[in-house]
């Protein structure tokens, strides 16, 4: 792909350009839709195509035969390859015998519903295709004739012409054809003027029906709903795709229920699909909607019991360009290109915007399709030349605004002609409508801007309080976006497509006059709180009545709502520096890894300094040995003792407010003393593994000038293996799968290794002392052994702290559980470690303290067999040792504004910031079902502190866009830093993104 144009992007956004916007290249088995279809015919000639809802069936090899007898009729009545045929039918056997017919014939059907479509259109259409063939059902000749007469058109009734084909030319016909042949003309709607054709080929349908994952695995065996009005392009997907790849085809009636309980495969709208409830058909196991926004709880609701497809396509792409399969908490996206097409996100000059920022998102490749029927000047306008692959195809304007994740998956922002000018500012009308769908009781929403008014309407089990409704959508959009009329309807009018109708809405509106009763505030604000979070497709976060008067809630950056102008400039910049140098200065030089290698070559320099000095001796000055190894003992045990930690942390945060943020953020990676733990306990083992050997030299040559005997020799390779599993248990990887084994290697490994430390230091001192020198003597001048007594000392002090204690247990969910502890009142970035089994395992929670108040509490959510059994077994009594240690948001006075991010029960660690209000905090925080699973009364906490808070359920809303919204936050509230509390993965890859981007990010360290 050329990379003319994208010049302006850095190197990284230039690569990813080519690397998301370019789907992989595959073959195609046929060229021709009918060619596809025939292959299953020759190999499974008996096998059902159609199942009609009478009962009726048919066969492949019947289909077949029916479809070429009546194909080479229309070739004996003057249909000529390329030519175009009206099919005027409703959801029929004829319907498929027909477009069978057409396109072996090598010409193009026009799919119209006889019962929907209106004379006006009907005349139009015929003209527009100067179709000179009409196939229709006779019950439709009286509306269809008319309007042939005038073009000249000739009739032919499906169902009066011989139906079974027991009569005629049953051969295929032998038509030479190009893959550019025209394969359908799908009209649009029409309810904002004439409806005008979308010309598709034979290529583009064969490109995205026959493969992965248009093709939705359907073959042999497989049953498809055909739902879809037949003149809307989807209907198209449900009928070719199935005769395609295969599967049998089952026809509804006005019955949906009847249909839908006999298929596996269902093809639809989200409005449609919305009609049904997933518990009813558990028979159904692929699904996919497109055509408008779906909404997240849609997903959430289908893609647990089936592999849901989110795709997104106009027409003129012919029916999908982009598919997303849809996991459960996932961020509902619209996927990636289809294979062999290309997707560009391009600003209002048709240029590239770097990876992340919203544009226009134009479809390239095999998709696109020959453009519009008749109109020259708008197919010019819509399709143009791929400068981007600049072999000669086309690319098209879709007219939706999108825009990449960092993953190459496309998040829809609604469309371009859908925004408006209200007050001044841009607005979006799908994120309004969205908005108002994601109220308490509201089932559907649409909005529209009518006589310069912006009107909302909207179904629900009644009218609502228009008053609360305002502010119940005031929280979510700016107060420019909040629709200044409503309009309730019990069932708001469908397009034969299933779409809104908007040319209805709009004659509603026009003609309401009068005041329009109303549910009260009361009624709805009774309304389950679990619903007033849950958000709507394009996730933008809600909040419950009970929050309003706590002020607006801005739009996050994900929000359909288009931003003001002056507010721009917070969309997420792209990082900073390449690929190579970013992982160098983030991770590979984090500060964690810099205090390690300062240790560990600080050690490395002072064994070459002690070697450099022995060089003539002959051998190594073993006495000096125990003195490097106690020291670095001391430390590696020090950086991990509670009073010395809280020092540490006490001491980096007296740096003041007024200090330059540069010094300051600095002072705030203060947790990153790890690295000096970590490289002191390796050092030390280097030390023992150095002077094992060299004992061990010594001992073998009997070497008199150097007293070692075995005992001494049998001791330190004890030692060597204790301290080896040790710092092996210790790696990150083992660590995180063999946690449990960690801490006994830790806890009974060093205990055993203190001892024998101990032990090795005597008998050292004895073997190496003069023989003149008392034991006595040598230990008290030996300064590893009170080296080794603080270090003893240090790993005893918490344990002689170890205490029961009382809990109250407070439940919050099935899911999490509350704990309140009375001995000790701390200050806010506390945790304690808790056990009911100390010798065998202890876990670390962040305390979460009430001003004023004694005690504090902690947050134990499901997260293993550990936190499964507390919640469950509602502990009285638990164990605790050691004093209450600093933790990650001890930090946090060093900031003047804070973002504070957390996921799951990460929420805990940030509530006593927010309790104590001394750092102003903007907070976001995404969880499953956050009213649920953690109650009200942390629901508000978080919403006193930051009204402007977002709480994101993930398992109605999908995965967030973190960093994005992260990113907002901090450059709407003027903060200073971020802070994450989550899992390590999060957490590690949020701190890289946004330290990236210059941003000053903190979270965990978990390396140590």
């Amino acid at each position: 792909m050329s990379f003319h144009s994208i010049e302006n992007l850095s190197l990284e956004d230039q690569r990813l350009f080519n690397q998301f916007g370019k789907a992989p290249r595959v073959s195609i088995p046929f060229e021709f839709i009918h060619k596809a279809f025939e292959s299953i015919v020759d190999s499974h000639p008996h096998i059902t195509a159609i199942r009609h809802y009478d009962g009726t069936t048919i066969t492949y090899q019947d289909l077949e035969r029916r479809a070429n007898i009546l194909s080479h009729q229309l070739i004996q009545r003057g249909l000529r390859p390329n030519g175009r045929v009206c099919i005027v039918v409703s959801r029929s056997i004829e319907l498929v015998v027909g477009i069978l017919a057409v396109l072996k014939a090598g010409a193009q059907y026009v799919p119209l519903d006889g019962g929907i479509v209106a004379d006006a259109a009907l005349e139009h259409i015929f003209g527009d295709t100067e179709a000179r063939t009409i196939l229709c059902l006779s019950k439709f000749r009286a509306k269809v004739e008319p309007h042939a007469l005038k073009t000249g058109a000739d009739i032919m009734e499906l169902d009066a012409m011989d139906p079974k084909g027991l009569f005629g030319n049953e051969e295929r016909p032998r038509v030479v054809m190009d893959p550019n042949f025209g394969a359908y003309i799908v009209y649009t709607s029409g309810t904002t003027g004439k409806p005008k054709g979308v010309d598709v080929r034979h290529r583009t349908v064969v490109n995205n029906l026959l493969v992965e994952p248009a093709n939705m695995k359907i073959t042999v065996g497989k049953n498809v709903a055909q739902l879809l009005n037949i003149s809307f392009d989807m209907a198209q997907w449900e009928m070719l795709a199935t005769l395609m790849n295969g599967g049998t085809l089952h026809i509804r009636n006005g019955n949906w229920t009847d249909v839908l309980r006999r298929v596996d495969t269902v093809i639809a709208t989200p409005t449609v699909l919305g009609k049904f409830a997933q518990a009813d058909f558990p028979n159904i196991k692929t699904v996919a909607v497109g055509g408008e926004p779906c909404p997240v709880p849609l997903a959430e609701e289908w893609s647990p019991h089936a592999d849901f497809w989110n795709i997104c396509g106009p027409t003129e792409i012919t029916i999908l360009n982009t598919a997303h399969l849809h996991k459960p908490g996932e961020l509902l996206t619209i996927g990636r290109p289809l294979p062999n097409t290309n997707l560009y996100v391009l600003d209002d000059d048709e240029n590239p915007v770097a990876i992340g920022q919203p544009g226009l998102m134009w479809a390239g490749g095999a998709c696109v399709s020959a453009g519009y029927v008749n109109l020259p000047e708008l197919t010019a306008t819509r399709f143009k030349l791929d400068k981007f692959a600049q072999d000669g195809t086309m690319m098209f304007n879709t007219g939706d605004l999108g825009r990449w994740t960092e993953d190459g998956r496309l998040i829809p922002l609604g469309r371009k002609d859908d925004q408006v000018k209200i007050k001044g500012f841009r607005v979006e009308l799908d994120g309004v409508s969205a908005a108002v769908e994601s109220a308490p009781s509201v089932t559907k929403a649409c909005a529209l801007v009518i006589n310069d008014k912006l009107w909302a309407f909207y179904s629900a089990p009644g009218p609502l309080d228009e008053d609360l409704m305002s502010r119940i959508v005031g929280k979510t959009l700016p107060y420019y976006a909040v629709p200044t009329e409503w309009l309730y309807i019990a069932s708001i009018p469908l397009t034969a497509n299933g779409k809104f109708d908007k040319r209805k809405l709009r004659e509603m509106a026009e003609a309401q006059k009068g005041p329009r009763e109303a549910v009260s505030s009361e009624s709805l604000a009774s309304t389950s709180p679990s619903t007033a979070i849950a958000t709507d497709s394009h996730t933008t976060p809600s909040t419950s009545t009970a929050d309003l008067e706590k002020g607006d809630r801005e739009p996050d950056s994900s929000s359909p709502v288009a931003l003001e102008e002056e507010d721009t400039k917070y969309e997420l910049p792209s990082k900073n520096g390449f690929h190579g140098q970013r992982w160098l200065r983030h991770r590979f030089f984090s500060l964690y890894r810099r205090f390690f290698s300062f240790i560990f070559f600080g050690n490395l320099l002072a064994f070459a300094l002690v070697w450099w000095k022995s060089w003539g001796s002959g051998s190594l000055p073993l006495s000096q040995f125990p003195t490097a190894i106690a020291v670095n003992l001391l430390v590696a045990v020090a950086m991990r003792q509670d009073h010395v930690i809280n020092f540490l942390f006490w001491l980096a945060t007296r740096m003041p407010t007024s200090a330059p943020l540069a010094i300051r953020r600095q002072c705030a990676r203060v947790f990153h003393i790890g690295g000096i733990h970590s490289g002191a306990a390796v050092s030390a083992v280097l030390w023992w593994l150095i002077f094992t050997i060299g004992a061990t030299v010594n001992f073998a040559r009997g070497n008199r000038d150097v007293h070692i005997d075995a005992g001494t020799i049998a001791l330190s390779y004890l030692v060597l293996a204790l301290l080896l599993a040790i710092v092996g248990m210790a790696h990150p990887d083992v660590r995180a799968k063999m946690h449990d084994q960690f801490e006994w290697t830790h806890r009974f490994a060093g205990w055993t290794a203190t001892a024998l430390v101990w032990a090795h230091l005597v008998v050292g001192t004895n073997s190496l002392k003069p023989n003149t020198q008392s034991l006595a003597d040598a230990l008290a001048r030996t300064p590893a052994v009170y080296l080794l007594a603080l270090i003893t000392l240090s790993i005893a002090l918490p344990w002689l702290r170890l205490r029961r204690v009382t809990v109250r247990p407070e439940p919050l969910s099935k899911h999490a559980i509350r704990l309140h502890f009375d001995f000790e009142t701390p200050i806010a970035g506390k945790a304690i470690r808790i056990s009911d089994k100390p010798m065998r395992e202890w876990h670390a929670f962040a305390t979460i303290d009430k001003p004023g108040e004694k005690g504090f509490s902690i947050v134990v959510s499901n997260a293993g067999d550990w936190t499964r059994k507390t919640i469950d077994g509602e502990p009285q009594k638990l164990w605790t040792r050691g004093a209450l240690a600093s933790g990650v948001l001890t930090i946090a006075p060093l900031f003047k504004k804070v973002v504070l991010v957390a996921t799951g029960s990460g929420i805990g660690p940030c509530l006593p910031v927010i309790l104590e209000g001394r750092v102003p905090a903007r907070i976001l925080w995404s969880t499953p079902h956050p009213r649920e699973t953690f109650g009200d009364e942390i629901i508000g906490n978080v919403m006193q502190a930051d009204p402007k808070a977002i709480i994101w359920n993930t398992r109605t809303q999908g995965k967030p866009d973190l960093t994005a919204l992260s990113y907002q936050m901090l450059k709407e509230s003027g903060a200073e830093a971020v802070c994450i509390i989550s899992n390590k993965k999060v957490t590690q890859q949020l701190v890289y993104r946004l330290e990236a981007r210059g941003v000053p990010a903190f979270g965990a360290i978990f390396d140590s």
